[in-house]
């Protein structure tokens, strides 16, 4: 036991020295120590700038400088250079990094490269993209900033586009649209929201528009009309032949109906129409249904595109099927009093007498059956458009739509 002992103790003893070694070696002092003495030596020599001999300098201009000396201002100049580059043009490096993320400006030729999640700064220094990129362009999953630091986007992105499922907002960072992407544009299912906050319309999109089936609610969030849209505008011929049980299941908003005994004319505000609803004889149950649409606009989109001017809409539908003069119906008469409540369209007011039964219901006795119109009709896809207007004037207040198949426009 006394030689395994001892046999022990020498092989210790060879090691120890190895070991104090390696731990003396690994210690940060003593590395510290190592590496600011390799650079004072450095540093030592390079400014050591005593020369020894005519070539230890340099002749410019008739002027001799040691060559030690030009080498350490070239080296001081060359640091001090980079540490100001890094600083004050990050873009020029592979990224710079801020809270574990690599920032780069938005010019960066390095931007090009890099791939994952990335700050990107715009053109005044701000903070405007942080997500995925890949191959120089935002990919994946990411927000968007305005310069005073609301999201204007938040969600996917392709090829620095908007695509898939995102949020839009307002300038001041209120939500404007949650939903479906397509090229920077609203489309497929989403939800629409006004500056104020409340709900707008929740449905399908395309091309940044309502289009297709969905549903338009008041600032109060109540649902005011259900049904189809087009060129983010209800699709008002959409409602021509259905019948009022369909009609008030569309429409649910603000509604007051006039009733002549002859003919009745739903006045739907929240929609900015009328409806005239006649007795369908051919029918079972004898049901009141839609035969014309009055949009109380002084406009048409045709296109994406607004017309006001019955010339340029004459370039578009071709030339008119009907013109003149023509004594106002009854919904002509609601009509043309609706659009004077915004403007004075038609120089008044048109007289009518009637008889309030209950809020939303009114009897017509009688109106001025002597009030005169200016009709101008296309016919377009099986529908006769019919703008009104005042002495044949290129604008007009307002139109209403019919199906081709109804030759007489005043029954």
């Amino acid at each position: 036991m006394n030689l395994l002992r001892i046999m022990i103790n020498a092989i210790k003893a060879r090691f120890t020295s190895l070991v104090t070694k390696i731990r003396m070696f690994t210690k940060k002092g003593y590395i510290f120590a190592r590496i600011s003495g390799g650079i004072r030596g450095f540093f030592r020599k390079i400014f050591s700038v005593k020369p020894r001999d005519k070539d230890d300098y340099y002749g410019v201009f008739g002027w001799l400088i040691s060559k030690k000396l030009a080498f350490a201002i070239v080296i001081i100049v060359g640091v001090l250079s980079l540490l100001y580059t890094y600083v004050n043009h990050p873009s020029l490096f592979p990224g710079k990094k801020s809270g574990h993320i690599k920032t780069y400006s938005y010019n960066s030729i390095m931007l090009k490269f890099a791939k994952g999640d990335v700050r990107i700064k715009g053109k005044s220094g701000y903070l405007a993209y942080e997500g995925s990129v890949s191959k120089g362009k935002c990919n994946g999953a990411g927000t968007l900033y305005n310069p005073e630091g609301n999201v204007v986007y938040q969600g996917n992105f392709k090829q620095s586009m908007y695509e898939g499922q995102g949020s839009f907002y307002y300038p001041d960072g209120t939500l404007h649209y949650i939903g479906e992407f397509h090229e920077n544009l609203f489309s497929g299912k989403g939800t629409l929201y006004r500056q104020n906050g409340s709900l707008e319309y929740d449905g399908s999109f395309l091309l940044g528009m309502k289009e297709g089936e969905g549903t338009l609610y008041d600032t109060g969030r109540n649902p005011v009309f259900m049904g189809t849209f087009t060129q983010d505008e209800v699709k008002y011929s959409e409602l021509l032949g259905i019948g009022i049980q369909d009609l008030a299941k569309a429409y649910t908003g603000n509604v007051v109906l006039y009733d002549s005994g002859l003919e009745r004319v739903r006045v739907m505000s929240d929609v900015n129409a009328l409806t005239v609803e006649k007795n369908d004889s051919d029918s079972v149950d004898e049901e009141y249904k839609v035969s014309r649409v009055y949009v109380l606009k002084d406009y048409i989109r045709i296109g994406g595109k607004d017309y006001k001017k019955i010339s340029d809409i004459t370039a578009e539908f071709g030339n008119p099927t009907y013109e003149g003069i023509s004594r106002a119906t009854l919904p002509e008469v609601l009509s043309v009093n609706e659009r004077n409540k915004e403007k004075e369209t038609f120089g008044g007011t048109v007289a009518i007498d009637t008889e309030q039964q209950y809020t939303e219901y009114i009897t017509v006795k009688s109106y001025d059956t002597e009030y005169e119109v200016y009709l101008v009709s296309f016919s377009k896809d099986g529908l006769v458009y019919n703008f009104v207007t005042r002495d044949g004037r290129d604008d007009f207040a307002f139109y209403f739509i019919v199906q081709d198949n109804l030759s007489d426009l005043n029954q």
